[in-house]
């Protein structure tokens, strides 16, 4: 009985590693909360002139079903771009001390290097069921990339330890699988998978991900890029 109360204080915190490093989860700060990650990705470490960028992702609980997202990606040469957004939670269904389901609704706007503002929006689930938690998101987004395309993207994570929650614990470790894909207005499509680790403290994350590009019709040749990241909830 102490574990069960002990995990359901913990849930808002736990459910947090359920976010893979790529794609969105329908996970929400608390009222008052921040929550913010950095991400520095780059072409394989091996490439000493490939291409580098960090990604800041910035959450503030409004309420307990309502967050602003304030996200920024910096390149080589500066600031490539930023996204304001507002994400609203539409359902929640919790099943246990950590089983839950949760739908939510994020839109907003975005600006990148050179290009007009556009707008954006989509929806994301999560789901946690025991040591398993399964993301899937669609999402619109305007001009503002290169053009109007959806995306449709699913991620599958797997809490490799502790096997139950106790008292003690004090982190966990998560493996993680994403599948990325992008559809654009004339047929194109780009599919990209990646895998991860993940290592989930109470205020805290770490994680490292290998994400593989497809290539394109020749429009992109295939690569590979390297993911490092801190995740912290104040």
């Amino acid at each position: 009985m102490r574990c069960a109360l002990f995990a359901l204080c913990l849930l808002p915190v736990w459910s947090l590693a359920q976010e893979p490093t790529f794609m969105e989860a329908a996970t929400h700060p608390g009222a008052g909360q921040w929550y913010s990650r950095a991400i520095w990705i780059s072409d394989t470490l091996r490439d000493a002139d490939g291409d580098r960028q960090a990604e800041i992702k910035n959450a503030f609980g409004l309420t307990p079903w309502r967050a602003v997202l304030a996200d920024v990606t910096v390149g080589q040469r500066g600031v490539d771009g930023a996204a304001l957004r507002l994400k609203q939670r539409l359902l929640q269904h919790d099943t246990g001390p950590i089983d839950t389901w949760r739908v939510s609704l994020q839109g907003g706007g975005e600006w990148l290097d050179g290009r007009d503002p556009s707008g954006r929006l989509g929806i994301v689930s999560t789901t946690i069921r025991e040591r398993h938690g399964f993301n899937l998101q669609g999402e619109w987004r305007g001009a503002a990339i290169a053009a109007e395309r959806f995306e449709a993207n699913a991620s599958y994570l797997y809490r490799l330890w502790p096997v139950r929650y106790a008292e003690r614990t004090a982190g966990a470790w998560y493996s993680m699988v994403e599948s990325l894909n992008r559809f654009g207005p004339n047929g194109e499509r780009e599919s990209d998978a990646a895998v991860g680790l993940l290592y989930e403290a109470r205020g805290w994350a770490a994680e490292v991900a290998i994400r593989m590009e497809e290539a394109d019709a020749g429009l992109r040749t295939d690569r590979t890029r390297v993911a490092l990241g801190f995740r912290t909830l104040f």
